[in-house]
């Protein structure tokens, strides 16, 4: 480093200078990938050639210094992920089949639909929400219920949550996506207001133990530790206000909503008392087809990996390549293949997007595998109680 550097608008002048000439060889770059495109759309070749990145990767990387090497072999990774990029839109753009989506028309109006719990759950209200005019609506005990019954065709949509903004996902539901290969087909995001509610004649005093999801007990962590109550998992909100009511014990509780405490007979002791006052549950619908529309504005995605160093930069710098906003990343292991995962991730936008399609074609050709688990529009409630 220079002890008497030169005028600051000196060197930012030659910076520029440099920029606008690798900006005439980038473009050198690019026409050359357009006549590779062109070359392995005749051929039917694969556009990713992983052994000569790599040689050139290694080759060019030992001809820089040092101390600038990695810096080197970063910027060149780049221009290589981008170029692969650019080919798969040009092929695409005259293939569109090459991207193989089997959609199936969506229905806003499914005849049968079934949700995890009891009615008064946040589910039932979710479902409501998305499906006020479903002619038949049913309760099942477990999500798995909801899966099963959708993919033998009891069911033409099942609601279960998904996410919660103060506990995170709820993985259960992103597994059995994937294990029945089922589709979301709608999203819908409540506003979450956690009472607890014991029989009546019961105080905040004489309460000891508090019945709930185990999610919904998360989301009232200081509430409940503040009052000294022993938490116990239920099957869902609802079931747990159904168990406190028949038990006729004043010594028990449940975490639910107004709704349930109203249905099943239960005295409200506190209202809201979620440690964050605009706790918020997402909840899906899915359903056997994968549909999409023009308007979805979230897609999701289940893709895994090559155990190799940078794999899941590289997956995630794609998403920053064809400038689609990332919105959600998880990861859930593998059964059956130690420290090896499968990772969610969701993406505003549409698979009727262009842009969208590019960037799922050069994922699936590039990755171990991806699926896509839907194309839908996420409906907001402002505020359900």
């Amino acid at each position: 480093m220079q002890n008497n550097p030169r005028p600051l608008d000196e060197t930012r002048a030659e910076i520029t200078a440099i920029d606008q000439q690798i900006q005439q060889l980038f473009l050198r770059r690019m026409a050359c990938a357009e006549q590779v495109a062109a070359y392995k759309l005749k051929t039917g070749d694969a556009i990713l050639k992983p052994d000569r990145e790599q040689y050139l990767l290694e080759t060019l990387g030992a001809q820089a210094p040092d101390g600038l090497r990695q810096e080197y072999v970063s910027m060149l990774k780049s221009v290589m992920r981008v170029s692969r990029k650019h080919q798969y839109e040009t092929i695409l753009s005259c293939e569109p089949a090459r991207l193989e989506l089997t959609l199936a028309p969506r229905c806003d109006q499914p005849a049968r639909v079934v949700y995890q719990g009891l009615p008064a759950s946040y589910q039932a209200q979710a479902a409501a929400a998305m499906f006020p005019d479903a002619k038949e609506v049913s309760h099942v005990p477990t999500f798995e219920d909801v899966f099963r019954a959708v993919s033998e065709g009891r069911a033409d949509a099942g609601v279960v949550p998904v996410e919660n903004s103060t506990v995170g996902t709820i993985h259960e539901a992103c597994d059995l996506l994937v294990q029945y290969d089922l589709h979301i087909s709608h999203s819908h995001v409540d506003h979450i207001y956690n009472c607890l509610c014991a029989c009546p004649g019961a105080t905040l005093q004489s309460v000891r133990t508090a019945y709930s999801i185990k999610p919904a007990l998360g989301q009232c962590q200081n509430f409940l530790k503040e009052h000294g109550l022993e938490q116990q998992e239920a099957a869902n909100t609802a079931v747990a206000a159904q168990m406190v009511a028949a038990s006729g014990d004043l010594t028990l509780a449940a975490v639910c909503s107004e709704q349930a405490a109203a249905l099943y007979g239960l005295t409200v002791l506190a209202h809201n008392i979620n440690d964050d006052k605009t706790n918020q549950t997402r909840f899906i619908a899915v359903s056997r087809g994968l549909s999409a529309r023009s308007d979805d504005n979230r897609i999701s995605l289940v893709f895994t990996l090559p155990h190799k160093n940078g794999s899941l930069a590289a997956a995630l710098s794609v998403c920053a390549d064809h400038e689609i906003n990332l919105t959600e990343i998880h990861s859930r292991p593998l059964p059956e293949t130690p420290w090896n995962y499968r990772f969610y991730i969701d993406l505003e936008g549409s698979l009727c997007d262009p842009a969208v399609r590019a960037m799922i074609y050069q994922l699936s050709e590039e990755l171990s595998t991806v699926r896509i688990l839907g194309s839908y529009r996420i409906s907001d409630s402002t505020e359900t109680r």
